[in-house]
């Protein structure tokens, strides 16, 4: 950002410390209704960066938004523009970014951020030795509160920020009674934090500060009391001890502190491993780092001691963050910094065991091996006297357990510990002395910025296609981007191409991330030291889940491809979570980093026999046609089931409670399950690989029109339904493609596919499948206009339905005969029949039907003349088909319902009812898009 920029942005100021509000050049502006205001707290909280539409539906509406969410949003965006920027032409500050949004403000723009950077600059005078100076910081920072933060505001993002920013707040309060303390001002401490444990009584280090400021001032007799309260509030409310930090300050009233042992020197270790000049990325950790630096005061023995965990799988930096940061802080540390690799993954030697651990640390004192215990208890007794009083930094790296970190771990509270591990070490969490930090992949400016640190601008310039598919085929790996790089950098005349060869090849693509050094720079044997800690179980099922050809995988279908209980599926996930091997996302499910995914395949194919690899892949593929045939059951009840065998007793399936959930479970498997097919054709699994894509064609038909990929399918189902020797299947195939055709308006290839099904029906005894393929044939008929044909058709569907007391049927039978008579011109015929169909769509219970049914009568009455009346069955049609989230419904009805508008002179509502289609038909990616893009152009000329 220029000097220019920053000057003409700083004209806007957003106030998040209380109540939400804006001013601009000094004059405060209307801010709108409490969502809009969200809208504008979520960008101001995060400045000058992009966020998308569907973080801020999120933030503000949660896990259910409505239907009018993204429109409620542009609404939101166009009244803060109108306040933020009256002369928008020459001022912005909301601007349009992709498929979100950013707040352009200036350096001093959100309070909240000056709030911070006022704290930051206080903790730099303080390390300075400028205690006074940093107490007006904090003043300055403490100053720009006025009142509850986001105050008056609801919703998720809003409960969330509201509870941090108190916190912050709260720990700034706590760092100014620190300097006081320092200044020997315990009289204002005193007032202060009287005041904040009134509103937080439990909270143990604003009473420690209290207790510190009473003995300050002699007033020993209250400051016991103040402790002796604050004991019986935890235990009556939480049924705990005071923490070290608060036990330490009351001892500290009643006993003198105790001196140092004179025999062992005064020595200050120095241990950092060097830094890497190619650091690179990780800001936000960085910044997380910083904020968990213990105050001035505490760090002169006041406070509470800083573990913090740094995790995350093989390769992904945890050591380069932790070293790196340790050099930016080391000054704060004056009395040490130790660092000590733990080797919890190290394949050429066992984890360093805390009894040989200790030995090692107690030996950076210099403290002579005859004095050091012999015990692991009594070594972790020494190293804790030794480090008594001492502002120490310890980085313990890769950790492989709690247990093997906890004897290690300074007992005082002047000290920083910083771990770093392959695993969850949920323990020091839970202890309440830990705080996590999980590292992710690196984003794309990252990886670039990494990649391109060992290599010339000329040449990223002159093979920036390669360079750019690099990045790709690394995925985010910053081990992998280092050996790229490394390698290409030792190489300056091998063309990047040449790379990208060695790399797209899945099965060598980890022997082209290999240095040829050690084993430290080798992806394989990095990963290797997490795989060879699994249990034989967990291995086992990290090797078939290589063989699982989907982007991620529920633990239902994890179990079905290791063929276990759900209890030792579940025990086997946990473990390859924890060793970081395999990542469980916010839903539930579970997704391998690519490069994991990779090596996991290459430990399958290494160490499973071709019979064991077929059988898990069988296993695979039967569980998705199972799953897949529960969900469209409960999706469409009246649809029958192909024949197949029960799935094992052991096998485990989602819980799908109603239509709506079975919808959710295809939404979010349909890859998965399109992978399952692939797969079964790969395998020869000819009854899942016909089965399948039939049982997913009620949901493509409903939810989700991706045209291309079912045509693709079905064509997949009539193959081996051929070579499986079942009709139904190939009748059933046929008539689905017939529907794809249909729907596509190629009606000519629909009717041939019709009549290939029909031609197979003298075969079959399906006779749900005659009146639906029929159904479907009419309808096609009364779209080309061959009426005649179209009710012929109808009654023979009607008949198939009737024969078998299908009410499903009989409602779509008595629909197509309304839009045959509706496109015969007979509307009170139509409109007959139409109300009929509604009726029968009620009385089934099927939603989808109902849509289409008030749709239908949208039309009959359109055709009458009666818009008026089509518009308000065409606004029905779009709310019931918002309840099932019928996307290529709601645009259709919303298309009907535009044209009515504009027939009964309402060009204003037409056009809102097709820019509302719009955005559905592109996702969609639909043929009705230009005329709609069309229509508004007309009405954007005609009605400006």
């Amino acid at each position: 950002m220029t000097t220019i920029e920053e000057t003409a942005l700083g004209r806007l100021r957003i106030g998040l410390l209380g109540p939400v509000r804006a001013w601009l050049d000094d004059h405060e502006v209307a801010v709108g209704p409490p969502r809009q205001q969200a809208l504008l707290a979520v960008l101001a909280t995060n400045p000058n960066q992009v966020i998308s539409r569907a973080e801020l539906i999120d933030a503000i509406w949660g896990a259910e938004p409505p239907a009018s969410a993204v429109g409620s949003v542009h609404t939101y965006v166009a009244g803060l523009r109108r306040a933020l920027e009256p002369a928008r032409k020459t001022f912005q500050v909301l601007v349009s970014a992709g498929s979100g949004y950013s707040l352009r403000v200036g350096p001093e723009g959100v309070d909240a951020e000056r709030f911070g950077r006022h704290r930051q600059a206080a903790r730099r005078l303080v390390v300075a030795g400028d205690h006074e100076a940093g107490l007006a910081e904090l003043d300055e920072a403490l100053a720009l509160w006025s009142g509850t933060p986001l105050g008056g505001l609801g919703g998720p993002f809003a409960d969330v920020e509201r509870q941090r920013l108190a916190e912050l707040r709260l720990d700034v309060v706590e760092e100014r009674a620190e300097l006081l303390l320092v200044l020997r001002r315990p009289a204002e401490v005193v007032t202060e934090l009287k005041n904040v444990l009134d509103d937080h009584p439990l909270r143990e280090s604003s009473r420690a500060l209290l207790i510190r400021a009473l003995h300050q001032q002699g007033r020993l007799g209250e400051a016991k009391s103040v402790y002796q309260t604050g004991a019986r509030l935890l235990d009556d409310r939480l049924g705990v001890q005071p923490g070290p930090a608060l036990r330490g300050v009351y001892e500290a009233l009643v006993n003198a502190e105790p001196a140092e042992d004179p025999a062992l020197p005064r020595v200050v270790p120095s241990q950092l491993p060097h830094d890497t000049r190619r650091f690179t990325g990780r800001g936000d950790e960085l910044r997380r780092l910083d904020a968990l630096l213990p105050a001035a005061g505490a760090l002169r023995g006041g406070g509470t001691v800083v573990i913090t965990t740094i995790e995350g799988t093989a390769g992904i930096g945890k050591t380069s963050l932790a070293v790196h940061w340790s050099h930016l802080v080391r000054d704060l540390f004056p009395d040490g910094q130790l660092y000590l690799n733990l080797r919890g993954f190290d394949v050429a030697d066992k984890p360093l065991p805390p009894h040989d651990a200790l030995y090692t640390l107690l030996s950076a004192f210099r403290v002579p091996s005859e004095k050091i215990p012999q015990t692991t208890a009594e070594r972790s007794v020494m190293l804790r006297n030794v480090v008594a009083g001492r502002r120490m930094l310890m980085v313990l790296d890769n950790a492989m357990s709690t247990d093997q970190v906890t004897p290690l771990l300074p007992a005082n509270q002047s000290c920083v510990v910083l771990v770093t591990s392959r695993n969850r070490l949920d323990g020091l969490v839970a202890t309440g002395d830990g705080r996590q930090l999980t590292l992710g992949l690196f984003d794309e400016i990252d990886s670039s910025a990494l990649l391109a640190s060992y290599l010339s601008p000329e040449r990223i310039e002159e093979e920036r296609e390669a360079f750019d598919e690099l990045l790709g085929l690394c995925a985010g790996l910053p081990l992998a981007l280092s050996i790229v790089g490394a390698r290409a950098w030792c190489s300056p005349n091998l063309p990047l191409a040449q790379f990208v060869d060695e790399l797209r090849d899945a099965h060598f693509r980890l022997d082209a991330l290999d240095t040829g050094d050690d084993s430290a720079s080798s992806v394989r044997a990095v990963f290797s030291w997490s795989y060879d800690a699994l249990s034989p179980a967990a291995k086992r099922l990290f090797r078939l889940l290589g063989l699982h050809a989907g982007p991620d995988v529920s633990r239902h279908a994890a179990g079905a491809l290791a063929d276990a209980t759900e209890e030792d599926t579940r025990a086997q996930l946990d473990e390859l979570v924890r060793a970081h091997l395999l990542e469980l996302r916010t839903d539930g499910r579970y997704q391998f980093h690519d490069l994991l995914r990779v090596y996991a395949l290459e430990r399958a194919t290494s160490d499973e026999t071709p019979a064991e690899r077929d059988a898990a892949a069988r296993r695979g593929v039967r569980w998705y046609m199972h799953a897949a045939n529960k969900a469209d059951r409960q999706m469409l009840a009246f649809k029958p089931v192909h024949n197949i065998i029960d799935p094992p007793a052991h096998w485990t399936f989602p819980e799908q409670p109603d239509p709506e959930h079975a919808r959710a479970w295809f939404m979010a498997e349909e890859t998965n399950l399109v992978e399952a097919i692939r797969r079964a054709v790969e395998i020869s699994e000819h009854a899942v690989a016909w089965r399948l894509p039939q049982t997913m064609s009620s949901f493509w038909y409903v939810y989700n029109k991706r045209w291309e990929l079912w045509n693709e399918m079905l064509r997949i189902s009539l193959e081996h339904a051929v070579l499986d020797g079942d009709v139904n299947g190939q009748a059933s195939a046929y008539s689905s493609l017939g529907i794809v055709a249909n729907d596509l308006r190629r009606y000519d290839e629909a009717v041939a596919y019709y009549h290939q099904a029909i031609e197979l029906f003298p075969q079959t005894e399906e006779k749900w499948l005659v009146g639906i393929t029929y159904n479907s044939l009419g309808l096609t008929y009364v779209s080309m206009g061959k009426l005649p044909e179209a009710m012929a058709a109808l009654r023979t569907a009607a008949e198939a339905y009737e024969e078998i007391g299908n009410t499903w049927g009989r409602a779509w039978a008595l629909q197509g005969t309304a839009s045959a008579y509706n496109a015969m011109g007979d509307h009170e015929k139509a409109l007959e029949y139409g109300q009929l169909t509604l009726a029968a769509w009620h009385d089934v219970g099927y939603q989808h039907g109902v849509g289409s049914g008030l749709h239908l009568l949208g039309e009959i009455h359109f055709a009458a003349g009666d818009y008026v009346a089509a518009i308000d069955y065409y606004d029905q049609a779009v709310q019931a088909r918002q309840g099932i989230n019928d996307r290529f419904g709601i645009a259709n009805a919303l298309q009907g319902k535009a044209l009515a508008e504009l027939r009964a002179g309402r060009p204003a509502d037409a056009r809102d009812s097709y820019r509302r289609a719009l955005p559905i038909l592109t996702a969609l990616e639909s043929q009705d898009i230009p005329a709609v893009e069309e229509a508004l152009a007309a009405l954007d000329a005609d009605h400006p």
